[in-house]
């Protein structure tokens, strides 16, 4: 009978992709895998159909409505109590949480079941339910070190392993970005649930700078409702693009991308700079202990991007900021050629490793 290993991750990409690419690593492997998400996180797997998914839905006490904080005390009950049933049912081998409410009540659940739990951070501060899954969890993997809210009390469970990417994109780490193309392409990012704020200043900004005599291209992400209008708006102006809500096959644009717009989430963060594709970090300011800006500054830090607030991110701001870039194309190719990531791409070896002497 294969080992099963259970894996929870709350909806937003910045959890669930790196759960699901690991689910596929040990899916290959020969290891019955299972999910535990929500409905946004289902959005994200409905491509991943071979493996059993369980949907629960899980809210955060911290509210600061009554009526609200009550409502989401019932459904974290609800869902410890759903959690049981689905471990009762599938017997796993070992637990592994990606963050995110929805992931606390099975990895929670899994330790009065002695199930061995390891959780995983890919962002520089540790999220809110893996700080309280801590206690119960044999190890914490974490992408990068961490750098705000780690308990030092914790830290003979710490274990850095890297950025859990989609294998394809590092099975691309070494190829050369086509410099030499008749038309400039930007990519535009608002992270897994899109960004309308993107929607309203990038198309003006672009439209700004092919006055200014620039040949561009654009790829941009945005929310349904959006999609029609911003299209309608690059037709009418002559501008080349492709606009999409969801794009499986993103490798593809990485590989076509001269300069990136984009929300800071990890996983995002870490592609583009795995891809060596300078960005303009425009960090979501209202995020949980503000770790989008945290990545944003790390990247700025190491030369990858250009860090501009969202106070700051207007139409004048940006196409201003990205013609003085593209000004200076020798330094943007010599940041594209000297981008160096972090190295340790070994992140699937490192946790199976790990977990091999718990399973």
């Amino acid at each position: 009978m294969n080992k099963k290993i259970i894996f929870s991750a709350g909806g937003t990409g910045g959890h669930i992709f790196p759960a699901i690419n690991l689910m596929k690593h040990f899916f290959k492997k020969g290891y019955d895998v299972i999910l535990v998400t929500d409905k946004r996180g289902q959005h994200f797997a409905k491509n991943n159909l071979k493996f059993k998914t369980y949907i629960i839905e899980a809210g955060t006490p911290t509210n600061k409505n009554i009526f609200k904080k009550f409502l989401s005390i019932f459904i974290v009950f609800y869902s410890l109590v759903k959690s049981i049933i689905i471990l009762k049912k599938e017997k796993p081998n070992l637990a592994l949480g990606f963050g995110g409410y929805v992931s606390f009540p099975i990895s929670f659940i899994s330790f009065f079941f002695k199930i061995p739990l390891f959780i995983y951070e890919n962002n520089l501060t540790i999220g809110r339910a893996n700080k309280y899954l801590l206690p119960f969890a044999k190890k914490i993997f974490v992408a990068k070190k961490i750098v705000k809210n780690f308990p030092n009390k914790y830290k003979t469970k710490y274990c850095e392993v890297g950025e859990i990417l989609n294998k394809d994109i590092i099975n691309y780490f070494n190829f050369k970005k086509d410099n030499k193309k008749e038309k400039l392409s930007i990519l535009v990012l608002g992270g897994s649930q899109g960004a309308k704020i993107f929607g309203k200043i990038v198309p003006p900004a672009i439209r700004e700078l092919k006055k200014k005599g620039y040949t561009l291209e654009v790829n941009q992400q945005c929310t349904k409702d959006q999609k029609n209008s911003i299209s309608q708006y690059y037709e009418e102006n002559s501008i080349t693009n492709n606009i999409f809500e969801f794009d499986s096959n993103i490798l593809k644009l990485l590989l076509s991308t001269d300069l990136a717009i984009t929300r800071c989430g990890a996983s995002t963060t870490a592609e583009l700079a795995y891809t060596r594709t300078p960005f303009i970090a425009v960090p979501l300011p209202y995020s949980i202990d503000n770790h989008q800006h945290l990545n944003a500054q790390y990247y700025n830090d190491n030369g990858f991007c250009w860090l501009l607030e969202e106070n700051n991110f207007n139409t004048n701001n940006l196409s201003n900021l990205i013609i003085e870039i593209f000004k200076k194309k020798k330094k943007l190719e010599d940041i594209t050629t000297n981008m160096k990531p972090a190295e340790n791409n070994n992140s699937y070896k490192n946790i199976e490793n790990t977990i091999r002497d718990f399973i």
